[in-house]
């Protein structure tokens, strides 16, 4: 999935992580032990639906998952949007372990949000109908969304206020987790 470059990346990444996860929360203390399973090889998973060369906006980066992940992976152009102050610090620092280009947007996400991309990705950010909700403005050919048990559930309350067309792919590194393929999504007036 990737070569031997980027994963030292990547270890340099998950080392950057770690010493800042001591001063802010980027990830749980449950899950240190886990960072390359449960953070890194989830968000390197999404490579297998990615062009290296479309455009993608993260929403909701965080710790940079998936976004910094994709950009050490090969993704040629990342948007990351992140509103917390502290962790948008921690993306610009991670972001220059990255031989591709990063853009970090520190900005709360709504409906007048607007932007242009080939694929918006997303892990743990929100359910389906608020990240529909507040990615209206941006323009893109598909959503990929990691998601967990719950899946099932939030498409089919989505579904009571948008039309979307939609695979979902069985994740690589946890049983319950779903990659959700989002397509030609719109709002729609529903009720009779």
């Amino acid at each position: 999935m990737i070569d031997d470059v980027s994963r030292g990346v990547l270890i340099k990444y998950q080392e950057l992580l770690l010493k800042w996860n001591k001063a802010i929360n980027l990830i749980s203390k449950n899950s240190v032990s886990e960072i390359w399973e449960r953070h890194i090889l989830d968000s390197l998973q999404l490579l297998n639906y990615i062009d290296r060369f479309d455009k993608i906006i993260d929403i909701g980066s965080g710790a940079g998952f998936p976004g910094i992940v994709l950009s050490i992976g090969g993704v040629k152009d990342v948007t990351l949007v992140e509103c917390d102050t502290r962790k948008a610090v921690f993306l610009h620092q991670a972001a220059k372990l990255s031989p591709n280009k990063i853009t970090i947007i520190e900005e709360r996400l709504d409906e007048k949000f607007s932007a242009d991309c080939d694929i918006l990705t997303c892990r743990g950010f929100s359910t389906i109908t608020n990240i529909l909700l507040v990615t209206q403005g941006v323009n893109r050919k598909k959503l990929l969304l990691l998601k967990g048990e719950s899946y099932d559930k939030e498409i089919e309350e989505a579904q009571k206020d948008w039309l979307f067309n939609f695979k979902v792919h069985d994740s690589m590194t946890s049983n319950k987790g779903k990659i959700l393929e989002i397509t030609d999504e719109r709002k729609g007036n529903f009720s009779c």
